[in-house]
């Protein structure tokens, strides 16, 4: 969680005689820190969600110079500008307002009298304040998923945050890195997914929504309380934008926990996106709902997948043995039991003779010992192989 523009601006606006000028849309920007700019060339250093403050003195000499500027604050994903007016630049021209109101990009002015030291130092103070205060909700908030026994505590902590008896659903995100880089960029990319999904509050006329983003062990954790089920439905969205490159390459795993009724029942949630998580990576999958999941909700959730290993093996073992010198039965199982024992079905999707699978399928139930009638019947091997889908992959993640 991070301060946002719209707080910054309340809290200063008074004192500083701070306006907002332009780009009203984009008020609950992140801000992640706060910087004196006079020379454009140094935003590609930028990391992105920081605030810019500028006399603009190179405008005297280029009355193009503040449009280009904003442009490119925007394109790199800075959070707002801050003018300082009387000066080199007496009022905002109206192209570059014009701009800002089109693509959300707030502007502030604030006159050339107020000394920009006093206003830095103000903004740092506050947005420092902010990070520590967003230290002790992520320690309450990982309290509370892991039930520990400092209940009144934490509940305290958060009932400032949330409301504690509402709705809470939680997103968990796994992203798989390569380089330091890498995790550099991914960090500055929280402060844009927050912009992003506060921008979405915003525009749904959302007020009641609260949003939490924690870091537990090595995942990124999204909370919603109060969250509309159309709001949820577009946070994946959102995610896989923000995250394109890392989804594109295969490194992006988000899983989508349950909705459950109030904070008591927050690790519920939790451990249900962990579940699809964990599936999502197992199966090269960007996103996977608990609710989806099917029967793997029951084999993601085992922790000990040795269990699950074992008995896929020992089941499918008659078949493995003669798939070593002979056709493949598994793949004849695996087609038999998804065209619901359809001998036509089964022949049309192998791309076989009837007669031949009726061989083959009388053969596989005399080694399996089994009828492969009834759903009782097949619900053994059903099993085994899901949980055959479910290791194979897991092998192709340890490269």
């Amino acid at each position: 969680m991070a301060v946002t523009l719209k707080r910054l601006y309340r809290e200063n606006s008074a004192g500083f005689r701070l306006s907002l000028s332009a780009g009203q849309n984009g008020i609950n920007n992140v801000v992640s820190w706060v910087y004196m700019l006079e020379d454009e060339f140094i935003i590609p250093y930028f990391h992105g969600s920081e605030l810019a403050v500028t006399t603009g003195m190179k405008y005297a000499a280029d009355s193009g110079w503040l449009l280009a500027l904003v442009r490119r604050l925007h394109e790199n994903n800075v959070a707002g500008l801050i003018v300082n007016t009387g000066k080199f630049i007496r009022r905002l021209p109206q192209d570059v307002v014009d701009y800002c109101n089109a693509c959300d990009f707030p502007v502030f002015t604030m006159p050339w009298e107020i000394r920009i030291t006093d206003l830095l130092q103000s903004l740092c103070v506050q947005i420092m304040n902010d990070q520590q205060e967003s230290a002790v909700h992520d320690r309450a908030m990982r309290d509370a998923i892991q039930k520990r026994e400092n209940v009144t505590e934490y509940t305290d902590t958060l009932g400032r945050f949330y409301d504690l008896d509402g709705p809470f659903t939680v997103f968990c995100i796994y992203l798989r890195q390569q380089s330091q880089n890498a995790i550099e960029e991914n960090q500055n990319r929280e402060y844009l997914l927050e912009t992003r999904i506060r921008h979405l509050k915003q525009t749904r006329a959302l007020s009641n929504v609260h949003i939490g983003i924690v870091t537990y062990e090595s995942y990124l954790l999204l909370v919603f309380n109060n969250a509309p089920q159309q709001m949820l439905d577009l946070i994946t969205d959102l995610i896989l934008d923000v995250y394109a490159d890392a989804a594109k390459a295969r490194n992006l795993f988000v899983g989508v926990g349950i909705e459950v009724n109030g904070l008591a029942d927050i690790d519920k949630s939790y451990n249900r996106a962990a579940t699809a998580m964990r599936m999502a990576m197992y199966r090269g999958l960007p996103v996977v709902r608990f609710e989806d999941m099917g029967i793997y909700k029951i084999l993601f959730s085992v922790k000990d997948e040795d269990i699950l290993y074992s008995y896929a093996d020992e089941i499918l073992a008659p078949l493995d043995r003669y798939d070593q010198k002979n056709h493949s039965f598994i793949e004849l199982l695996k087609t038999y039991i998804r065209e619901d024992r359809s001998l036509a079905g089964t022949a049309e999707a192998l791309f076989m003779h009837r007669n031949t699978v009726n061989y083959q399928i009388q053969k596989m139930k005399e080694l399996l010992g089994s009828p492969l009638k009834t759903v009782e019947d097949l619900l053994p091997y059903q099993v085994a192989l899901a949980i055959r889908d479910m290791e194979e992959p897991s092998a192709r993640r340890t490269d």
